[in-house]
């Protein structure tokens, strides 16, 4: 089969996060089982707009927001030259590239999340209560078509926007780090150690695990943040404020973007991994943190309630505030019968996952 995947970034895009991860792994598969794969996805700087990687054929015109009219301009010219594909794989995120509106053959979506509350986040107004009312809307046009998700929660939210749920199809996640073999391999750091590692966009909410610090640093005067990855210097700065605001340059450490040497590394070091997202498709981190013999705590949001089973593989709040937030973090590092635990159920979790 001729296969064309529609993605807005490839996994060397700067910008690349675990959706773009996932998205190659499924290509790879395709390729190995004989099939002929293009990903057509934007630019960056530096990039090749044409090359083949791992069997796959990358093709990049466009930027962010262009890059779905990109798609649909370079569909239409290779159609013009004969070349037909079997099957068009459009993968959405936030902004879908529309492909049952012009696509002939064969059509599929794949949807890790809903955007939803993330406009809030991370767009000004009016775009973003455009964005939040359009959503429901433009995915409407997908209704027909085969779906692959990642979790229970986006698959539930799908149904609750009309999607027949025998058209959707869960797909896990896998994960780069391979599982310990058991937990005396790692050394945890004495001080109690917290760990974000991702993006530093608002979505993403770092700015209440500093807060959870302040709070944590009243029982715990030697808690330990780490943050580890990058964003623009606009969230760097409204961080760094956070921290100064409560006195916490003692207490947090950004790391900035880590190779994926060193992120093993403070997984295995941290005691807690820290996720505080909006929503998330799943949350890879989790399960690779969890590989590493390092549980979470989460707030209750999609994705985040399925990578993490709570009370077994880390805890889930009940509120997603800095306060609900310190108290779990709180528990754990106080209960340590009950650390092991968990620790021991994530370790087990986490080899149930694999590309």
């Amino acid at each position: 089969m001729k296969i064309l995947i529609l993605n807005w970034r490839d996994s060397k895009n700067p910008k690349s996060g675990g959706a773009e991860r996932y998205t190659e792994e499924l290509a790879g598969c395709l390729v190995k089982q004989g099939h002929e794969v293009t990903l057509f996805t934007s630019e960056f700087p530096d990039c090749k707009q044409e090359e083949y990687e791992n069997g796959i054929r990358f093709v990049r015109k466009g930027k962010q927001y262009t890059v779905h009219w990109k798609a649909y301009r370079w569909y239409k010219s290779v159609r013009r030259q004969g070349v037909v594909f079997d099957l068009v794989i459009d993968e959405i995120n936030t902004i879908p590239f529309f492909t049952p509106w012009y696509i002939r053959e064969a059509k599929m979506g794949i949807i890790f999340q809903l955007a939803r509350e993330i406009w809030w986040y991370e767009a000004s107004f009016p775009l973003n209560v455009i964005g939040y009312l359009a959503e429901p809307i433009y995915l409407r046009s997908y209704r027909k078509i085969p779906i692959v998700t990642i979790s229970r929660s986006t698959e539930k939210d799908l149904i609750g926007l009309g999607f027949k749920e025998e058209n959707i199809s869960i797909i896990l996640s896998g994960k780069d780090i391979d599982s310990l073999d058991d937990l005396s391999s790692i050394k945890k750091e004495e001080r109690p150690t917290l760990l974000y590692l991702g993006s530093l966009r608002p979505m993403k909410r770092v700015d209440d695990v500093i807060r959870s610090a302040a709070i944590l640093r009243k029982e715990i005067p030697n808690i330990s943040v780490w943050i580890a990855g990058d964003g623009s210097e606009r969230d760097q700065d409204r961080l760094n404020k956070i921290v100064e605001e409560n006195d916490l340059s003692g207490n947090v450490k950004f790391w900035g973007r880590v190779s994926d040497d060193k992120k093993k590394e403070l997984m295995s070091r941290a005691h807690i991994l820290a996720v505080t997202s909006v929503r998330e498709g799943w949350g890879i981190v989790v399960i690779e943190a969890n590989s590493c013999g390092t549980p979470a705590v989460v707030y209750d949001v999609p994705g985040l309630r399925d990578s993490v089973l709570h009370e077994r593989t880390g805890l889930v709040c009940s509120q997603n505030s800095p306060t609900a937030f310190a108290d779990n973090v709180l528990r754990l590092i106080k209960d340590t019968e009950l650390y092991k635990r968990i620790q021991e159920n994530a370790l087990g979790w986490s080899e149930e996952f694999s590309w």
